[in-house]
C-alpha cells in the first residue's frame, strides 16, 4: 500500500473513530513508526487534521475532511490509469528509467513485459519492483532524500551518466505550453541529464497537472516524445503539444 492509499485509509478511520494512534496506524498499515511519522506530516500540513501527542485528530472541520479524501481517491484513480497504460509501452528486454514520482511509481506493478532493466533512484519503486522476476533493478546511489524518498546529490547524477536507455519515464507537477516544471533545483540538472540518454521520453501527468507552473522551469516541449494522460488537455495546451508533434495518449478510463 502507498502513501497516498494510507492517507485514505488514515481518513476513513478519522471519520469513524476521530481520533488514531501512531501504534494503531503501524499495527493496521504494517509500517515503521518513521513511516507513519512522515503520514502524519503530510496529513496536517495538507489537511485540517490535528496532530497529538500520540497520534492524530479530527478537526471540527469535517466537511475539508471529506473532500480531502474525495480528491486523493480521485487521484490515485488518474495515477493508475496512467501508469497501467505507460507499463504497456515497455518491452522485452529494455532499458528503462523510472522517474521520482507517484504516477510514474504507479506504472511499476504493471510491468509485463520479459528481461527488462530498470534504473530509477526511487526507494518506493524499488519497493514495488522487488519480487517481480521479469525485472532487474538498478539503484542510482547517492545521498538519501528521507522525505521523498529517494537517493540524489552528485553520486546519483554521476551513475546516472553510465546508462543508455530504451525508454525514460518522468512525472512532473507543472506542465505549461513553454515548458515541463518541477519544485525543486535539483530536478533541473538530473531530468536534462536524462532526457540526453535515452532514445524515448514519455512525461506522465493527470488533468490536474495541466497548466500548473512550479519554481523551476527544467524541459521545454521540445525534450518530450509522448504524453500520457487521464483526460483531454486543455485546448491551448494541447494545440502545442501537437506543434512540437508530441503522441498525446489519454489512459485506461
Amino acid at each position: 500500500m502507498n502513501q497516498e492509499e494510507r492517507l485514505i485509509k488514515i481518513m476513513e478511520y478519522l471519520n469513524e473513530h476521530r481520533t488514531m494512534s501512531l501504534k494503531i496506524m503501524c499495527e493496521l498499515f504494517q509500517v515503521s513508526r518513521d513511516t507513519a511519522r512522515r503520514d502524519i506530516v503530510k496529513l496536517t500540513n495538507e489537511t485540517t487534521i490535528v496532530r497529538t501527542h500520540g497520534g492524530v485528530a479530527l478537526s471540527s472541520f469535517h466537511h475539508k475532511i471529506s473532500d480531502y479524501v474525495n480528491r486523493e481517491e480521485k487521484e490515485i484513480e488518474y495515477k493508475v490509469s496512467i501508469g497501467k497504460r505507460a507499463a504497456s509501452f515497455v518491452g522485452d528486454n529494455e532499458v528503462i528509467y523510472l522517474d521520482v514520482s507517484t504516477t510514474v511509481n504507479c506504472m511499476a506493478s504493471f510491468l509485463t513485459a520479459s528481461n527488462i532493466t530498470v534504473v530509477t533512484n526511487s526507494i518506493d519503486t524499488v519497493n514495488h519492483l522487488m519480487d517481480m522476476e521479469n525485472v532487474n533493478i538498478h539503484i542510482l546511489g547517492g545521498e538519501l532524500n528521507k522525505h521523498s524518498r529517494y537517493m540524489t546529490g552528485f553520486s546519483a547524477m554521476e551513475k546516472l551518466k553510465d546508462y543508455h536507455f530504451d525508454k525514460v519515464f518522468i512525472g512532473s507537477p507543472g506542465l505549461t505550453e513553454d515548458g515541463v516544471y518541477y519544485a525543486y533545483e535539483e530536478d533541473i540538472h538530473f531530468k536534462r541529464q536524462i532526457v540526453k540518454q535515452t532514445n524515448e521520453v514519455f512525461l506522465l501527468a493527470d488533468e490536474t497537472k495541466m497548466n500548473q507552473r512550479q519554481n523551476f522551469k527544467a524541459l521545454s516541449l521540445e525534450s518530450i516524445d509522448t504524453i500520457i494522460t487521464n483526460d483531454v488537455i486543455p485546448g491551448d495546451l494541447e494545440r502545442v503539444v501537437k506543434e512540437y508533434g508530441i503522441e498525446l495518449i489519454v489512459g485506461v478510463k
